[in-house]
């Protein structure tokens, strides 16, 4: 008869091991989550209080999304930590250099977002077969590079004010219309509704839709070059 905590242990391992076998499953879903939220849940506390649980499943996704090897561990903890903490000090409860504290939260979580991205970009690009979640790791690459293009253009119109004009109305351009921006430019769409007009918000601009174009092309060329060298099963 197993002993209760080696019981308990197995079911913990089971369980993680589960996680990660889903990992890019959960992220995708984390992610659509985040950006689907972000723009309703900005203003009132209670939405800033759900946001701040949202933004916190997110961050364990990404250190899940990369625990492959305990040194992406260690590195996605060394990112995720100082960002939920100078998430919790610049929740609307604590307003003291609120600024400051909103840069290095910016930081941490572009950081975060890029170490994610191009670790899971080096995974799809080690992959042998096209499985669902090696799609769902494309789909995440593609989300987070909208993700960390939002946060750079929040965090250069912080240091560069207006940075952007948004030629729709005089409201203040605010965090969801960042996204939007992101999005919009990553998918070449261009609706124009918002315009970059530092010269580091226009490099930011251009390099994110070369990346977009590019990330498309080299996608669907290892997609389907991995589809063609799949060994195909004998006749019966």
């Amino acid at each position: 008869m197993p002993h209760p905590e080696e019981k308990e242990t197995s079911l913990f391992t089971r369980f993680i091991n589960r996680l990660r076998s889903r990992r890019f499953a959960y992220l995708t879903m984390s992610l659509v989550l985040l950006i689907i939220a972000y723009p309703y849940l900005e203003i009132e506390i209670i939405g800033q209080i759900v946001m701040t649980v949202i933004t916190i499943l997110v961050m364990v996704s990404l250190i899940v999304a990369v625990s492959d090897s305990k040194r992406n561990i260690i590195i996605a903890l060394c990112l995720a930590v100082p960002w939920f903490v100078t998430l919790m000090i610049n929740f609307p409860m604590f307003e003291s250099e609120r600024s400051i504290v909103v840069r290095k939260e910016i930081v941490f979580a572009v950081l975060l977002f890029l170490f994610t991205t191009i670790t899971i970009f080096i995974h799809l690009l080690k992959s042998r077969e096209v499985t669902s979640e090696i799609l769902f790791a494309s789909v995440c690459v593609y989300l987070l590079v909208g993700l960390t293009w939002a946060a750079l253009y929040i965090f250069i119109d912080i240091l560069y004010p207006n940075s952007f004009i948004d030629v729709g109305d005089n409201i203040a351009i605010t965090a969801p219309r960042f996204l939007f921006f992101s999005y919009i430019t990553l998918t070449t769409v261009g609706y124009g509704t918002m315009t970059p007009i530092s010269d580091p918000a226009r490099s930011l601009a251009l390099l994110e839709a070369i990346i977009g174009q590019l990330y498309l092309a080299i996608l669907v060329a290892r997609l389907v070059g991995l589809h063609i060298s799949k060994p195909k099963a004998p006749d019966a």
